[in-house]
């Protein structure tokens, strides 16, 4: 299969917000992904049927890159396309002036926080009871990279 990368568009968010409701416990509603596509950036990955496979939302301000949501669907996983979104957002927002990337994860992600170490990012710090799940809440975990 032959997957494509493409800007999001407004369009994408009911379907943005399904992936992302296969795996997050207190996934973003398709409303949420539409505010968030008009005043940030995002990149969608598309399969050779122009469906979304998955996502990367993140913001290129001020020499830093903040992702703030990544998700590829379930289907779709273990291929490599969680790396080929983010180096794709990192080579955008280098293209921005970008020098730092910065990012927050849920503890428990174990899968997330691997792809993320192999991309050479370091845990920095953790927020206590940031996330919600359904037994309560779980720390971010805060990691950064220099680009």
């Amino acid at each position: 299969m032959t997957e494509t990368l493409r800007p999001v568009r407004a369009e994408d968010a009911p379907r943005l917000a399904a992936i992302d409701a296969e795996t997050n416990p207190s996934p973003w509603s398709a409303s949420a992904f539409r505010e968030s596509i008009a005043g940030t950036r995002g990149i969608a990955l598309c399969g050779e049927d122009a469906v979304v496979l998955g996502f990367v939302i993140y913001t290129a301000v001020a020499g830093a890159c903040e992702i703030l949501e990544l998700a590829v669907t379930l289907s779709a996983r273990r291929r490599g396309l969680g790396r080929r979104l983010l180096d794709a957002a990192i080579a955008d927002a280098l293209g921005e002036g970008a020098r730092r990337c910065i990012l927050e994860v849920r503890e428990s992600n174990v899968a997330a926080r691997a792809l993320y170490a192999r991309a050479g990012f370091l845990v920095d710090g953790r927020r206590k009871a940031y996330y919600r799940t359904h037994e309560g809440r779980e720390d971010a975990l805060l990691m950064s990279c220099d680009l």
